[in-house]
């Protein structure tokens, strides 16, 4: 198994136990409006317009960030633990929309079109789900931190274990990306070589 379907198979078993909590989640939608009649008009127009990422163009994003919502501490018999934390999402999901979806006659692709915008948003939404997990893990993991001398050495500990997830968050981020790339290249090929057989 390579290490980013290690990474990938690691989150969602966490997911999985994660399942019973629920992050304080606000997602919002923008949209880009794109115009054509054809498949190719339309990929011209999201390379043209769509957003713009680190990897460059990009068909839709989820611009994630996570935020304190508390971070409440329990000082008694001269330790310091934390009694309470609690973290939310903020999300902005941008996806392409066809400006001639309702007016096109071609059927065909009317139909391509509401299976590929389907994907992105589906795709983008998974994006929110792993940041979700990962809040969860983060508020469980900070939780189990044994009471400390100082409510300075408290924070310390938390500042550690906060940036150790968050590259762990980040490179399940990726790992999602690499592994929906590999997997959406299996299927093209495998419908190219359906069509040429046939």
């Amino acid at each position: 198994m390579s290490r980013n379907r290690l990474v990938v198979a690691t989150l969602l078993f966490g997911l999985s136990l994660l399942a019973g909590g629920c992050a304080t989640t606000n997602v919002s939608t923008s949209y880009y409006d794109i115009s054509g009649t054809s498949s190719k008009e339309l990929d011209r127009e999201i390379n043209r317009k769509g957003p713009t990422t680190h990897q460059g163009k990009a068909i839709a994003t989820a611009a994630i960030s996570m935020k304190p919502l508390a971070f409440d501490l329990d000082r008694r018999g001269g330790r310091c633990s934390i009694r309470r934390v609690k973290f939310g999402i903020d999300a902005n999901i941008t996806l392409p929309r066809w400006r001639e979806e309702a007016l096109t006659k071609d059927k065909n692709l009317r139909r391509n079109w509401k299976g590929f915008a389907a994907y992105a948003r589906a795709h983008e939404e998974a994006h929110v789900e792993i940041a979700k997990a990962f809040v969860r893990l983060l508020e469980k993991e900070l939780l189990a931190i044994p009471p400390q001398p100082t409510c300075e050495a408290l924070k310390t500990r938390s500042r550690r274990i906060t940036k150790r997830l968050g590259r762990l968050h980040e490179e399940a981020q990726n790992a999602f990306d690499a592994s929906e790339k590999t997997r959406i290249a299996r299927i093209l090929a495998d419908a190219k070589q359906t069509k040429k057989n046939s």
